[in-house]
């Protein structure tokens, strides 16, 4: 049903020319740290490494939305 997302070519990434910001969860299982650490590298992200696990979303809810808001103000 959704296939076709994925086999679409896009004449670029948006990380390319806009803000990216990234957040690192040090104890994450499922995403490995440090290759997260080099994604958002890879993508010149603004890193920010919490103390969580792979739903650092929930577990740190106010330093995410933290990150967030740092962003959103960053392109007005």
């Amino acid at each position: 049903m959704f296939g076709g997302a994925f086999g679409t070519r896009l004449p670029a990434a948006a990380w390319h020319d806009k803000p990216s910001y990234a957040i690192v969860a040090t104890g994450d299982r499922e995403l490995d740290p440090a290759t997260a650490q080099r994604m958002a590298k890879r993508a010149g992200s603004k890193v920010t490494v919490l103390e969580g696990g792979h739903l650092v979303f929930v577990a740190r809810p106010r330093a995410v939305a933290h990150v967030i808001e740092t962003g959103a103000r960053a392109v007005r």
